[in-house]
C-alpha cells in the first residue's frame, strides 16, 4: 500500500494506516522515526513527550485519544503523532467522523504555513466533533432540568448522575488538547501562536472546555436541588410519622389501661363506661392535637400537595 504523502509549500504531511508505512517512512527520514514508533507502538492512552535538545530541531510527539463511547470504556479511538517544523507524521488517525468533511480536510491543511498549524487543523476538526456532542449534550440537560421539577424521582436522580459522568467523560476527552496547546509553545516559542489557525483552534479548545465547566456548574445546582428536596421530604416523613406517634398516644395509653384483666375494675360496670372511654380517649386526642398545632410543630402536614410544587 503506498503511504500517503502530501507535499506542501514548505513541509510534508505522512498519513500513515499501516505499520509496513513506517518502515518506508523511517528509511527517508532516518532511525529517529523508528524510535518514535517504538515508542508508541501498542499505546492506547493519552501520551505525551517533547524533545528539545537541539535547536530548530526541536520535536512534539505522542498518542491522542480522539474519539470515544460514552457508555463502553474499552471503545475509543486514538492516533499517533510526530511534529517536527518541516514534517507532521499522523498514524492510525481515520478522519471518519460523519461531521468532518475529508476534502475540506485537505483543503484546510494545504493552506497550513507550517506542520504546527497543520497539526492544529485535526485538532481543530476533531474540536468540531466533540462540540457536536456537547450540542446534543445540551438538549439533553435542558430536557434533565425541565424533569426534575415536572416528574421528579429516583429514575430522573439517576439521569442527573448519568449525565454527569457524560460531561466528565468529554472533559476527560478535551483536557489532553489543552496540554497538547501549551506543549506546542513549549516545544517550538510563542511565534506559532501568532498565526490564524493557531488562534482559531486555541479558541475552540476553550469553548469546548468553558462550555463543560458550565454544564458542569448547572448538573452541580441540580445535584445539590435534589439533595434539598430529597433531605426535606426525608425530614417532612420523619415530623408526619413523630406527629402521628403523639396523637395516637392517648389512643394506645388508655386502650392499654382497659385492656388490663386486673379483677377489679369499676369501669367495667359502668352504664355509660363504653361511652366515657371513647370521650376520654377523643378528648385527650385532641388536646394533644392542638397542643402540638399550638407550637407550630404541625406545620403543612395536613396540607394537600399542589402540582409541580417541590416541597409541597
Amino acid at each position: 500500500m503506498q503511504v500517503k504523502r502530501y507535499r506542501l509549500e514548505n513541509w510534508e504531511w505522512f498519513q500513515l494506516l499501516e505499520e509496513a508505512d513506517i518502515q518506508e517512512v523511517s528509511l527517508e527520514k532516518g532511525p529517529l522515526i523508528n524510535s518514535w514508533f517504538r515508542d508508541i507502538k501498542g499505546n492506547r492512552s493519552n501520551y505525551l513527550h517533547i524533545d528539545t535538545s537541539e535547536e530548530d530541531q526541536e520535536i512534539l510527539s505522542g498518542s491522542l485519544i480522539y474519539h470515544r463511547e460514552i457508555d463502553k470504556k474499552e471503545d475509543y479511538e486514538i492516533f499517533h503523532f510526530f511534529l517536527s517544523r518541516d514534517t507532521l507524521i499522523t498514524y492510525d488517525y481515520k478522519d471518519n467522523s460523519l461531521h468532518i468533511d475529508r476534502n475540506n480536510l485537505i483543503k484546510e491543511i494545504k493552506h497550513a504555513q507550517t506542520p504546527i498549524e497543520g497539526f492544529m487543523v485535526i485538532l481543530g476538526k476533531v474540536m468540531t466533533d466533540i462540540l457536536y456532542h456537547i450540542d446534543a449534550y445540551e438538549q439533553q440537560l435542558e430536557q434533565l432540568i425541565w424533569d426534575v421539577k415536572q416528574r421528579n424521582s429516583i429514575k430522573t436522580l439517576d439521569k442527573v448522575y448519568q449525565s454527569r459522568h457524560e460531561l466528565l467523560v468529554w472533559k476527560n476527552v478535551m483536557i489532553p488538547f489543552l496540554e497538547i496547546r501549551y506543549s506546542l509553545e513549549e516545544a517550538f516559542g510563542e511565534e506559532i501562536t501568532k498565526g490564524k489557525v493557531y488562534a482559531r483552534v486555541t479558541k475552540r479548545i476553550e469553548r469546548g472546555l468553558i462550555l463543560v465547566e458550565e454544564y458542569q456548574k448547572e448538573l452541580n445546582n441540580l445535584v445539590n436541588f435534589e439533595e434539598v428536596v430529597s433531605q426535606h421530604r426525608g425530614n417532612e416523613i420523619m415530623k408526619t410519622l413523630t406527629v402521628f406517634t403523639t396523637i395516637c398516644t392517648p389512643i394506645m395509653a388508655w386502650g392499654a389501661l382497659w385492656g388490663m384483666n386486673f379483677e377489679i375494675m369499676p369501669e367495667l360496670k359502668w352504664k355509660f363506661g363504653y361511652v366515657f372511654s371513647l370521650a376520654v380517649i377523643i378528648g385527650s386526642t385532641v388536646v394533644v392535637y392542638f397542643y402540638l398545632k399550638s407550637r407550630g410543630w404541625m406545620g403543612d402536614l395536613l396540607k394537600a400537595r399542589k402540582k409541580n410544587s417541590f416541597f409541597r
